[in-house]
């Protein structure tokens, strides 16, 4: 598990080949293969870095279908980014690596979510595209994605593949 800034500025220099996942963590109509089709048009851009945030049904989907992809795109690369390390629920087996870009303590409900805030924001300006699923453009992925659109990425939509 890595928790460094030296490892998410080498995300950085590797943005062009970066994508990150957004989604309605509630979004349990979702399946793997649909995920597979908007991943693999990433791959054909160029993209070899997968983002997760690793938070609801749709992060988690978006694992599978990154790890069940690796068997045909060996040089694929999938990295959970938490934003605090008492966060548990997730299968490390799915994840090149777990990153951890933030030490702070969590003292309270508002560093908890300032923190999840931030990781979206850090994941955001660390990728090119955004391979998104949104139901609802309200909370935290509405943020994410409307933070993603002012900075420009690409975006690859699951509705539309």
């Amino acid at each position: 598990m890595c928790c460094c800034a030296l490892f998410l500025s080498l995300i950085m220099d590797e943005r062009d080949i970066t994508a990150l996942f957004i989604g309605n963590r509630d979004c349990t109509e979702i399946k793997t293969e649909d995920i597979e089709k908007a991943v693999i048009k990433a791959i054909n851009f160029g993209i070899r870095i997968f983002l997760n945030g690793g938070q609801g049904y749709f992060d988690r989907t978006a694992a599978r279908a990154v790890h069940h992809l690796k068997e045909r795109y060996p040089d694929i690369k999938s990295y959970l980014m938490l934003p605090y390390r008492t966060f548990k629920n997730y299968d490390a087996s799915l994840y090149d690596e777990v990153i951890f870009p933030f030490e702070e303590h969590i003292e309270s409900y508002y560093t908890y979510v300032g923190n999840i805030h931030k990781r979206n924001k850090k994941m955001v300006d660390a990728a090119s595209v955004a391979i998104i699923y949104m139901r609802s453009t309200t909370g935290g992925a509405g943020k994410t994605l409307a933070y993603t659109k002012k900075k420009g990425l690409t975006i690859i939509d699951v509705k539309e593949e």
